[in-house]
């Protein structure tokens, strides 16, 4: 999961793009004030893979989430994206793409390490940190690789992260130079493998990795993708 926090979005072409939501769920590329609750969400959905091993709260998790989405280099092949119930947040997805470039302001502020090292301590946080990086992926041409994708708790079960999967879809579609979905799902969660599959993803390879077993509690990853003939199905609402 390269990247993991980076965002950037060109206003025109989405605001323009004709992308089919329901008018229940609302989905658009996410903005600053938007960062705490999609950190919190994140805390939530991706935060347990660290909570297996060493005691952290989700606030303390949320905190680091925003921190890495307010600081982290910006790139041209990645997005961030929110979703939207009568404008509370409730779920968030990121994207990444190959050819991305870098955008480094000169007075962009740096990671405020100090800030979080004393949330949540030195070790938690180098474990944190580490384990982030172990996720990377870098896509390979045409290849929209979905970096995360979370859905609030309390909105689960209402096809938040369906309507999500759609957006990528069609994304992926509006989108020249890409062909096919991507992503990386824990082996040994087998209600989130059959979802993908339901969705049409399919298991491309497995990666096995003592380090992500240190590190998150997890040591065999499906590779799974989906092309670009067989269409999500929108849920029904």
């Amino acid at each position: 999961m390269s990247h993991l926090f980076n965002t950037y979005f060109n206003k025109t072409n989405l605001m323009n793009s004709k992308l089919n939501q329901t008018n229940l769920i609302r989905i658009e590329p996410i903005t600053l004030k938007q960062y705490p609750a999609a950190a919190k969400i994140m805390a939530y959905g991706f935060g347990h893979k660290f909570q297996k091993l060493f005691s952290v709260s989700t606030t303390d998790m949320a905190f680091v989430f925003e921190q890495l989405l307010l600081y982290s280099p910006h790139q041209t092949g990645s997005l961030r994206f929110v979703a939207l119930e009568n404008d509370v947040l409730v779920g968030t997805m990121a994207l990444k793409w190959k050819g991305s470039e870098v955008i480094q302001k000169a007075n962009n502020p740096r990671l405020n390490w100090w800030s979080m090292r004393s949330h949540i301590g030195c070790w938690k946080l180098l474990r944190i940190m580490a384990g982030i990086h172990l996720l990377k992926h870098e896509p390979e041409v045409g290849e929209c690789y979905i970096e995360d994708i979370t859905v609030d708790p309390h909105s689960q079960g209402k096809g938040v992260g369906r309507q999500l999967l759609a957006y990528a879809e069609q994304y992926m579609f509006q989108t020249a130079q890409l062909s096919y979905l991507s992503l990386h799902v824990a082996r040994h969660n087998q209600k989130a493998v059959r979802m993908y599959e339901r969705y049409h993803f399919r298991k491309q390879s497995s990666t096995n990795s003592l380090l992500t077993a240190m590190f998150l509690g997890e040591n065999e990853w499906n590779y799974m993708t989906r092309r670009g003939d067989n269409n999500i199905e929108t849920p029904h609402v």
